[in-house]
């Protein structure tokens, strides 16, 4: 299997899981741990901090969803779709399904055009 950080390839449930687990808990780690730092002070200081803080909580966001969107796009390639449904979580309702059968449904067995088996 190749990088985690390219669109080639193809990504089991549990690896899947657990990159979407380990990504979302850091980043909410980064968040509680500027949210302590940082208080609830109303000086200049205290909103200048603020100001820094919304950005390294935005950047920090960005980055958690390049690397979910690195692996939903993998997972996606497991079961046989290609990496352009990725977009179809923008749609409601449909989002919740298409999480809940890229969380569930076991992959193709064996090669498929987007790369070997990742549990071979």
């Amino acid at each position: 299997m190749g990088s985690y950080f390219s669109f080639d390839g193809r990504l089991n449930r549990l690896k899947y899981f657990l990159i979407l687990l380990i990504v979302n808990v850091v980043a909410y780690a980064i968040y509680f741990i500027l949210g302590i730092l940082l208080g609830t002070s109303g000086s200049e200081t205290g909103a200048t901090m603020a100001t820094a803080s919304g950005m390294v909580g935005f950047i920090v966001g960005i980055l958690a969803a390049v690397v979910c969107a690195f692996a939903v796009v993998k997972r996606l390639h497991d079961i046989e779709r290609p990496g352009a449904h990725f977009w179809l979580l923008l749609i409601p309702i449909y989002n919740i399904i298409l999480a809940l059968i890229l969380l569930f449904k076991k992959g193709t067995a064996g090669k498929n055009k987007f790369g070997k088996d990742p549990l071979a």
